[in-house]
Parts: structure tokens; C-alpha cells; sequence
């Protein structure tokens, strides 16, 4: 069942998350550098949380509980939450679906509307058909007036 919003709006209301301190100058190079590495892979989608962490030059846990400390999220929904943004961000343009799907690293579109429906409550072409500008509908066009 898809995440209502009003829900989830009224639950940020009623249990506001925590402060966090700022983060320290390490931390935000930590996560500049993963950032850029998850954006190099992004369209890999062989790019496990393992793979991840080999590259990140640490281990599985290590790496997990690193980005769970500094994000609230796991290593597999940070790289699953970027390539979701980056989708969300193509959809509205010219690409097909399906030409997304691969650019995300996505090895099957039925699990990309899968998970981006359970994220923004809504499937891909129907996100694309909210946000995309009116177009002129099919048809035959009246000539020269």
C-alpha cells in the first residue's frame, strides 16, 4: 500500500525528528565523495551495497552504519533513493520509460514502478502524464486560416 502524504505530514508534525548537530567537515567530504561515487554508478546495475563499500575503501557494515549515522538511511536506500531522484528528475522530459529504467540502473522497469510508486505514491508515466506540459491532442489539424 502506497504512503499517504498527509500522513506522513501529520506524523512529522506530531513526532518532530530530533536535531542533529551540524555536520563535521570530515563527514560532509565522507558524503560529497560517496555522492559522486554513487552518481558515477548510477546507471550500473551491478552497483551492490558491496560494490559500494569496495569502493568507498570500507566494509559492508562499516559503510552501512557510517550513512545510517550522518543520514538515517541504510547504504542500499541511499543509492536506491538517488536513483529514484534522478528518474523523477528525467521522467517529465522526452526519454522514454524504459530508456530511464536502464540510464538508473534498473534491471527491470516492473521493479522501478515498483519502487517508485512505494516512494512518491504515484507510477512513473503517471507522474510523467501530472508533470509533463499539456500537448496537443491527436488528431487531424485545421489548415491555413
Amino acid at each position: 500500500m502506497p504512503r499517504n502524504p498527509l500522513f506522513d505530514a501529520l506524523d512529522r508534525i506530531l513526532h518532530p525528528a530530533p536535531e542533529k548537530p551540524p555536520l563535521s567537515a570530515r563527514d560532509r567530504m565522507f558524503l560529497n565523495e560517496f555522492h559522486k561515487i554513487v552518481t558515477e554508478q548510477q546507471s550500473n546495475p551491478e552497483f551492490t551495497t558491496e560494490v559500494a563499500a569496495a569502493t568507498a575503501g570500507m566494509s559492508r557494515m562499516h559503510l552501512n552504519r557510517k550513512l545510517r549515522a550522518l543520514t538515517g538511511q541504510s547504504t542500499h536506500e541511499y543509492i536506491l533513493g538517488k536513483r529514484l531522484e534522478i528518474a523523477r528528475e528525467l521522467l517529465p522530459g522526452p526519454l522514454p520509460i524504459e530508456s530511464i529504467v536502464t540510464l538508473v540502473g534498473f534491471k527491470s522497469s516492473s521493479h522501478f514502478g515498483k519502487v517508485f510508486r512505494q516512494r512518491f505514491g504515484i507510477t512513473p508515466s503517471a507522474f510523467r502524464m501530472k508533470i509533463s506540459l499539456p500537448r496537443e491532442p491527436p488528431g487531424p489539424r485545421s489548415k491555413g486560416k
